[in-house]
C-alpha cells in the first residue's frame, strides 16, 4: 500500500497546533491533541471543533449578531448559576469580567463588544444587564419577569425579548430594548418558553420551544409590529438555539422529553426548513454567534454542562478528524 509520503512527495505536518487557514487537501498531526487531520471543502455545510469554553455551562448567554471569530459566553448552569463571562477570538476563550448577577435560562443579544442580558433564574428575574467590551451593567428590568427567555437584535440598544417561562407557565409576550427601556409589544401567535430566535428588533424569527408539556415545531415571522405563522421545523423541541437572519437561519441543537438532547440541526431558506448536519456532539441549551456561511455553537448541556465550542461552515474549507477506515 502506498504511502502518504510516495502518493504527494511530502511528509504529513507535525504541528502543534491547527493551521488557521489551511487549504483544501492539506493533512497534518496535531501533536497536542494527538490525531491526525485535514481540510476538505464542503459546500453543504458541516460543523468542526473550535477551542473549548473554560468553564463549562449550558442555558448561557451568547451573541447572536456576533461573528464565528468574535464571540461572549455569559453566565449558565455551572452548576449552580454562574456569573463567568468569556470571550472568544477564533481558537480559544478567554475569561473576562463576570455578570453583576449569577444566573441560567436567560436571553441575550448584540456582539461580543455590545451586548445585552436579560431574565433567567434563579431566582426568576427580569432584571438586565449591558456589556461595553469590558464591563457588565445593570440597566432596566424587563416588564415581565421570566426565566427560559429567547432574546436576539444587533446590539445592546437594539434587542427583542421573545416567550420564557413564569410561574403561571409559558409566556407569548415579547418586549423590545430601545437602549434604556423595555416596551411590550404583539404577542407571539403560540405560547412558549425555550425558544430559538434570530435576526433584529424589526425582521426576526422564533422557532421551536416547550408548551408545557408539548413541544412545538412552530415557526413565526415578526416584521416589527406582528407575528405571523410560517412553515414549521421538520422536529419539535425545545432550547434550540439560532444563527442568522430572518431570511437565512440555522435552528441548532434540540431538548426532548425524557432529557435526550439532539444534534439535530435544521437551515431556515425564508420560505422552509431543511435538515442538514448534526452536531458532532449532542445536546441542548447552548449559545450561538456568527451567520449561516460561518457560525458558532457552544456550551449546552448534553448532559451535563459542557465545554465544547464548534464552528459551522458552508462552502468552505473545514477540519475533519480522520481515523483508521
Amino acid at each position: 500500500m502506498a504511502t502518504y509520503r510516495e502518493i504527494k512527495g511530502i511528509q504529513i505536518e507535525v504541528l502543534s497546533s491547527d493551521p488557521s487557514n489551511p487549504v483544501e487537501g492539506q493533512v497534518w498531526y496535531n501533536s497536542t491533541s494527538n490525531v491526525v487531520k485535514g481540510s476538505i471543502r464542503s459546500t453543504a455545510g458541516a460543523w468542526s471543533s473550535g477551542g473549548n469554553l473554560n468553564t463549562a455551562r449550558s442555558s448561557c448567554g451568547g451573541s447572536p449578531a456576533g461573528t464565528q471569530n468574535a464571540a461572549l459566553a455569559s453566565g449558565g448552569q455551572v452548576p449552580p448559576a454562574g456569573a463567568i463571562t468569556e470571550l472568544y477570538n477564533g481558537s480559544a476563550w478567554t475569561e473576562v469580567a463576570d455578570l453583576n448577577t449569577a444566573r441560567y435560562d436567560v436571553g441575550s443579544a448584540g456582539t461580543s463588544t455590545s451586548n445585552l442580558v436579560f431574565g433567567g433564574e434563579p431566582p426568576i428575574t427580569g432584571k438586565t444587564e449591558s456589556w461595553n467590551g469590558s464591563s457588565w451593567t445593570e440597566v432596566a428590568d424587563l416588564n415581565e419577569t421570566k426565566q427560559q427567555v429567547s432574546g436576539t437584535g444587533a446590539s445592546n440598544t437594539s434587542a427583542l425579548a421573545i416567550g420564557g417561562y413564569a410561574p403561571a407557565g409559558a409566556k407569548n409576550s415579547t418586549e423590545v430594548w430601545n437602549g434604556s427601556a423595555w416596551t411590550e409589544v404583539a404577542n407571539l401567535n403560540t405560547a412558549r418558553a425555550y425558544p430559538g430566535a434570530t435576526g433584529i428588533t424589526t425582521a426576526a424569527l422564533a422557532f421551536a420551544g416547550w408548551m408545557d408539556p408539548n413541544f412545538t415545531a412552530n415557526t413565526e415571522l415578526w416584521n416589527g409590529s406582528s407575528w405571523t405563522e410560517v412553515n414549521n421545523l421538520n422536529v419539535a423541541g425545545a432550547a434550540v438555539k439560532g444563527i442568522g437572519t430572518q431570511t437565512s437561519a440555522l435552528a441548532v441543537g434540540r431538548g426532548e422529553a425524557p432529557p435526550s438532547p439532539k444534534g439535530i440541526v435544521e437551515q431556515w431558506d425564508g420560505t422552509s426548513w431543511t435538515e442538514v448536519a448534526d452536531l458532532n456532539t449532542s445536546r441542548a441549551s447552548g449559545a450561538t454567534s456568527g451567520s449561516t456561511a460561518a457560525g458558532l455553537y457552544f456550551a449546552g448541556s448534553v448532559p451535563p454542562s459542557t465545554t465544547a465550542t464548534e464552528e459551522w461552515n458552508t462552502g468552505a474549507a473545514v477540519t475533519v478528524t480522520f481515523d483508521d477506515s
